[in-house]
């Protein structure tokens, strides 16, 4: 479920802009704090913990669904990895608020998914058309996730919903952001395949997605996925 972000575009941003530098456990804390309130419209509640001290190797963020207390665990790591570190120092300070809180939101996607499937059954909402079928429980759902078949088409949802928390509130770069992500995203679809969304980003792109300040961008991912999967 980690992020992995890195494109070879930084030339095209402002000359002059001081780099960013890799997120700090500072950093990482106030971006997920920014979207706290986007957490509290599920439902659910929000808890930050650090990788290295938890034992998680994944890269940058990662997160999972604790369904006994319905808290998003969101898992911050300041350990930099080749790829990111370049990424990171390519961009400036705010570029990198706006993206480690896109890319906040892409890991609570995946808490959103996980409480749709495990918790309220939402079988139909969470898989694609052709694992769909009658009877289905969540110990089927769960071999489909675990044979990896359905990797992509999670960070699929997870991305869309990074791009449209974009597109919502800060819409006059989101065009940029979510160009910059899609580049990223195919660059990187040799070294991680099952993270290569830019077809689907594309074509999210290319939609100018109508999304106001009060919808949940988490509805209206899952619908922008189904309607990219036909």
């Amino acid at each position: 479920m980690a992020v992995k972000w890195l494109t070879t575009f930084a030339l095209l941003w402002a000359v002059g802009a001081h780099a960013a530098g890799y997120p700090t456990e500072s950093q990482f804390r106030m971006a997920l704090g920014d979207i706290d309130a986007v957490v509290r419209a599920e439902g659910m509640a929000l808890e930050v913990l650090d990788a290295e001290q938890e034992g998680v190797t994944l890269p940058l963020l990662s997160a999972g669904l604790n369904i006994d207390t319905n808290t998003c665990v969101v898992f911050f790591n300041t350990l930099p990895e080749d790829g990111l570190v370049q990424f990171f120092s390519a961009i400036n300070e705010h570029e990198l608020a706006l993206m480690l809180r896109a890319i906040s939101v892409h890991e609570v996607t995946h808490c959103v998914e996980q409480r749709e499937a495990y918790v309220l059954k939402r079988f139909d909402k969470v898989l694609p058309d052709a694992y769909k079928q009658d009877g289905m429980s969540i110990q089927g759902y769960l071999s489909v996730v675990k044979s990896g078949a359905v990797e992509t088409w999670g960070e699929a949802l997870a991305d869309i919903s990074s791009v449209l928390y974009l597109k919502q509130t800060v819409p006059g770069q989101w065009l940029a952001l979510a160009t910059r992500i899609s580049a990223m995203r195919r660059e990187l679809g040799t070294k991680w395949p099952t993270h290569d969304t830019s077809d689907w980003l594309d074509r999210l792109i290319e939609l100018n997605p109508d999304i106001d300040g009060r919808s949940s961008v988490f509805d209206a991912a899952f619908l922008y996925r189904k309607e990219f999967s036909r």
